[in-house]
């Protein structure tokens, strides 16, 4: 017991500082989300393809790229431009006029770039880096380096444009940077020197808050003891301190269980598959899901059909079930060939029943229902940030999960196992609330949340004034243990 009062009480010290600080943040992130580009806003404002000006095939593109495991046709900077991910897990760019490799853009080309996706011009360009606070994440590692170009609106908008590949990749405006210094970038340590290197931003935040659950479980323990204790007493009461130690008490005995449980999630949040499944099918299943053999993408498209996509901002190759897919994004909604023996068609999505095959094949005799929409307020879609449209089937067997699969492009999202579904519940709804019935239901979300986090706030703070008060105590005694003694 003295050992874990001793732990309880001067790793408290630093943590309650921590704990403060996370319930604070928290509460910022409630409001002001860390700033985002969705694929839909990217496709929205993106410029168009000139389909007219291509004269490379994807099979033709394809074969100027070695290892390519990702195909897409953009434009780039009015030069329609294919692009492919490689080994090194970067893009490269070719053009889909000449075939000749795209050299990457100027400061000039991304201010134009910009300008025309916001159509509002362009004050400054900063660049090109690699990284800064908000693109330190390593989604946008493929496309590294990137201009920042500041636009004339009274947003004070930044825009990220890839130079080597001329795409606007992230987009923040004034206030969402303002407030994620006290919201986001301080609640998940964001800190460019740290985040930029994954495994050292994983580890540390893990192994931080692991140290946290671990002293909020000792002062649970605590406190529920000293509880009992002075119930037993001949003045029994529900805490046997006074002042700031007994409302640390109190308020540790009122929020304790919705503090061990955000901790927890939160820790959870930084599992990446060391305890629960990260929901990716294995290699060999998305082989048989693809029906084709190794990671090399579609391209059996001719120019041809490539112009009966119509006006679109980009073009993803794919294949499903040994079907090739071109599946393309504009503002009209998406458009989608598909080739297959009877040859290439055009649809408005990838038909369902290449889905159904696709998934039989690779899960075979797991199959047992049909395709069904997924609506976008489902606490799963929630956790797992699915896009609209995106459809789900049951698979049974040994190993009972749930498929979600982009309704566009038929592309797998996640396999919902139960041990993701259990991370789900565990990580995400109890960290966010986003349970169901209450995902669907933002407002009433939102005040139910509040309520804990202010609990957990005061509990934190007491015990931050508490720690202080004891090391201003300590701190003479050990200073008069420590000086010199006199010799006169």
């Amino acid at each position: 017991m003295k050992a874990l009062v001793w732990f309880h009480r001067w790793v408290g010290i630093v943590l309650c500082l921590m704990f403060a600080t996370w319930f604070a943040t928290g509460a910022v992130m409630v409001f002001v989300a860390f700033p985002s580009l969705s694929p839909a806003a990217r496709a929205a404002a993106s410029q168009r393809v000139d389909l007219a000006r291509v004269n490379l095939d994807p099979a033709q593109a394809a074969a100027a790229f070695s290892g390519a495991s990702e195909l897409q046709l953009v434009s780039v900077d009015g030069t329609p431009a294919y692009l492919a991910k490689g080994a090194s897990g970067t893009f490269q760019a070719i053009s889909a006029e000449t075939g000749r490799a795209l050299a990457p853009i100027s400061a000039r080309a991304a201010a134009d770039i910009a300008a025309r996706f916001a159509g509002v011009p362009a004050d400054h360009v900063d660049g090109p880096f690699d990284y800064d606070q908000w693109i330190v994440h390593q989604q946008f590692d493929p496309l590294r380096p990137f201009f920042k170009v500041r636009l004339s609106d009274r947003e004070h908008t930044d825009l990220y444009v890839s130079a080597r590949t001329g795409q606007v990749a992230q987009r923040t405006l004034g206030f969402e940077r303002g407030w994620n210094w006290f919201g986001s970038v301080v609640h998940w340590v964001y800190f460019v020197p740290i985040r930029k290197t994954f495994a050292l931003w994983d580890w540390s935040v893990w192994a931080m808050s692991l140290v946290g659950l671990t002293t909020t479980v000792a002062g649970l323990w605590l406190g529920v003891s000293r509880t009992r204790t002075k119930l037993r007493s001949r003045r029994p009461d529900v805490s046997p301190f006074r002042g700031l130690l007994r409302w640390h008490h109190i308020l540790g005995l009122s929020a304790g269980v919705f503090v061990l449980c955000w901790i927890t999630s939160g820790w959870l949040s930084m599992d990446h598959g060391r305890l629960f499944s990260e929901g990716v099918p294995a290699q060999a299943v998305a082989a048989a899901y693809r029906g084709g053999t190794g990671d090399r993408p579609a391209a059996g498209f001719s120019v041809a059909d490539l112009r009966r996509l119509g006006p679109t901002s980009s073009v993803e190759f794919l294949r499903v079930s040994g079907h090739e897919v071109a599946a393309a994004t504009s503002p009209q909604g998406p458009r989608v060939l598909v080739k297959g023996p009877r040859g290439v068609t055009l649809h408005d999505h990838i038909p369902q029943s290449l889905v159904l095959t696709a998934a039989r094949a690779a899960w075979p005799g797991q199959v047992s229902s049909a395709l069904t929409a997924v609506p976008v307020d489902s606490a799963y879609a929630k956790a797992e940030s699915l896009p609209v449209g995106a459809l789900m089937l049951k698979l049974d067997g040994a190993h009972p999960a749930r498929l979600y699969v982009d309704g566009v492009t038929g592309k797998i999202l996640v396999v919902m196992d139960r041990s993701r579904e259990t991370y789900a519940w565990v990580y995400y709804m109890l960290h966010t609330y986003n349970y169901p019935g209450l995902a669907s239901r933002p407002a009433l979300r939102i005040t139910i949340l509040l309520v804990p986090l202010t609990l957990g706030l005061g509990f934190a703070v007491t015990g931050v004034l508490v720690g202080v008060r004891r090391l201003r105590a300590r701190l003479p005694a050990a200073a008069a243990v420590v000086a010199p003694r006199s010799t006169t």
